[in-house]
């Protein structure tokens, strides 16, 4: 990797050799010149270690959405076990409700039976005990 950056500095390198070597021969301006050559000479010197940095960058980035893409996948597994574990839920929450409403109505039902057959019992004694008074009433104005 180090002689990949060497060979892609060395046409710079030449460059700034030959503005250097011009400004020599040009002295008028050239405390200008060098010093844009100097800006220019650390602006590309630091160009591979920003590559190097947006390529990390672009790695972790990568890494951080492979990391999205699986998570996404298991929410998606999860809810799918969710909803069918839902589906369950409502089945047995209906089941109960209907043996529920089943229970309250036979209890219903039972009650209206007892109360009934304790009404006709009841009755039945007051009947039977005014049919006696009315026929001992009338044995006795005999």
């Amino acid at each position: 990797m180090e002689i990949h950056i060497r060979r892609r500095l060395a046409p710079f390198i030449l460059a700034a050799s030959l503005l250097a070597g011009a400004q020599l021969t040009f002295p008028d301006n050239a405390q200008a010149s060098w010093s844009g050559i100097v800006e220019e000479w650390e602006r590309y010197s630091n160009l591979p270690e920003e590559v190097n940095r947006l390529h990390e960058s672009y790695q972790q980035t990568q890494e951080q959405l492979k990391k999205a893409q699986e998570n996404l996948k298991s929410y998606q597994e999860q809810n799918a076990q969710l909803l069918e574990q839902n589906r369950k839920l409502t089945e047995t929450v209906t089941e109960l409700t209907r043996l529920q409403q089943r229970r309250e109505a036979a209890l219903h039902r039972n009650k209206i039976i007892f109360w009934t057959s304790l009404g006709l019992l009841v009755g039945y004694f007051v009947f039977i005990r005014l049919m006696r008074y009315m026929m001992k009433r009338k044995s006795d104005r005999l």
